[in-house]
């Protein structure tokens, strides 16, 4: 398990730098007694078996984390965008221990040893997004991410010898799952924020780092042309499609890269993959099955058969996505409440998206649909532009003719808009409900471009 793997590292390689952030580390020894000692503390005074962690620094998080892992308890992550109302409604659902501070060390402080743990035992909570109403929890045992982490070295290239670039916001699954994974390898995980993003090329070479693991919006933030990192041996990406001129510059900046772009699902695990020419060949496929998944299209549903589905989903392996396999290769044809009904035709969000991005200056784009008295939407696109030139006509009107040309009248969007930048949750995704928010306050200065 992965305890038992830090553990065993920490034996052979007690030296070796295990987790940095900013000017805090630990080396593998020094992280198994902060560990055990933590969860000494932990084990006297916390009865409940959910803990809910709310520290303000998420190196803190993770170690509380990880030494509840060692007393067999499984964890929250509250999200920073999370209110206090959804962080108590979560605690009294769940019956958990609201952890907000590391408790003080003393002297006489006892180090509890690791617990042994099974496939089956669960240990962490994801939380899916919310706005109103106490979030829903898609609880992990160790078979859902275990099972994964030697496919993933495999996979993605990754190796013991790996200092990871990672987003400090863990309460994005995927982001803590490649910390944890690079944890199990016995590689080094080199935590950075948002914030610093304006030097997180700096922070690359300073570090060493030869792999990185980000959402596309965050890779936007630094991969651009003039920048050379040949140490970087490989780019993971997830959470959202990885668009072929982003992929392109990626390939040069780091030539020397492999870079992996995976399809998944918190409930599900990971289900797809592609690589290197692949994305560039295969713009809008999301690539052929990970290791151990069996991909199913029943009534245009993704199924799939695998050992890294989530407990409470395990019978049902579906999330709703719906797609085609084209070959050996699954194609996405809407995600999960992305779907829209027009006057009985149903609208999927991910085309009216493909063919926007079909034009170079489109670097970003989300479709939305505002549900009307009878139950139809009126579908709205929104986009930020490159901006590679003087343009002589205007991009949403640009735009509005290419898909006039490629899309049939009832898939047309209602109204179109450019905005500097489109809203995102703290792991980096695309926030669509504050995009339906904005467009539905009629009144709202936000919408700053004038409709298509």
């Amino acid at each position: 398990m992965i305890l038992q793997k830090i553990l065993h590292t920490a034996g052979k390689f007690p030296d070796k730098t295990a987790l940095q952030y900013g000017r805090r580390s630990y080396t593998y020894a020094e992280l198994i007694t902060e560990i055990q000692t933590r969860a000494g503390a932990y084990q006297a005074g916390i009865s409940q078996a959910t803990v809910i962690l709310a520290q303000t620094e998420a190196l803190e998080n993770l170690l509380d984390l990880l030494a509840c892992m060692a007393l067999k308890k499984a964890v929250l992550f509250a999200s920073s965008q999370l209110t206090s109302d959804q962080i108590e409604g979560l605690r009294q659902r769940e019956k958990a221990y609201l952890l907000e501070q590391t408790w003080p060390k003393s002297e006489e402080s006892i180090r509890a040893e690791i617990q042994p743990t099974t496939l089956t035992d669960r240990f962490l909570g994801v939380l899916t997004s919310g706005t109103e109403s106490v979030p829903k929890v898609i609880w992990k045992d160790y078979q859902s991410w275990v099972t994964a982490f030697p496919h993933q070295s495999d996979v993605f290239g990754i190796t013991a010898d790996d200092r990871l670039l990672v987003l400090d916001a863990l309460s994005y699954s995927a982001n803590l799952n490649s910390v944890l994974h690079l944890l199990w390898q016995g590689g080094t995980i080199v935590l950075t924020s948002l914030k610093s993003a304006g030097s997180w090329v700096q922070q690359m070479q300073d570090e060493r780092i030869t792999s990185v693991f980000m959402v596309p919006s965050h890779y936007r933030l630094w991969a651009r042309s003039g920048v050379s990192l040949p140490l970087l041996r490989s780019l993971v990406s997830a959470g959202e499609k990885l668009e072929k001129s982003l992929a392109e510059t990626l390939l040069q900046v780091s030539p020397q890269a492999l870079l992996t772009e995976y399809y998944g699902a918190a409930e599900l695990g990971h289900i797809s993959y592609q690589q290197n020419e692949e994305i560039l060949q295969h713009q809008f496929s999301v690539g052929k099955a990970f290791p151990g998944v069996r991909i199913h299209i029943v009534d245009q549903r993704i199924r799939v058969e695998s050992p890294y589905v989530s407990p409470d989903y395990r019978g049902i392996n579906t999330v709703f996505d719906l797609g085609l396999m084209d070959d050996d290769r699954l194609v996405l044809m809407g995600r999960a409440g992305r779907m829209f009904n027009r006057r009985g035709l149903n609208i999927f969000a991910e085309e009216i998206e493909n063919r926007a991005k079909e034009l170079r200056f489109v670097q970003e784009v989300a479709v939305v649909g505002l549900l009307r008295e009878d139950l139809s939407h009126e579908i709205y696109l929104v986009f930020s532009a490159t901006y590679p030139g003087q343009n002589s006509v205007p991009y949403t009107r640009q735009l509005k003719d290419h898909l006039l040309q490629s899309l049939p009248p009832a898939k047309q969007p209602r109204r179109i808009f450019e905005w500097r930048n489109l809203p995102r949750k703290d792991h980096g995704k695309i926030d669509y409900q504050a995009i339906v928010r904005t467009l539905a306050d009629e009144d709202s200065p936000e919408i700053l471009a004038l409709p298509a």
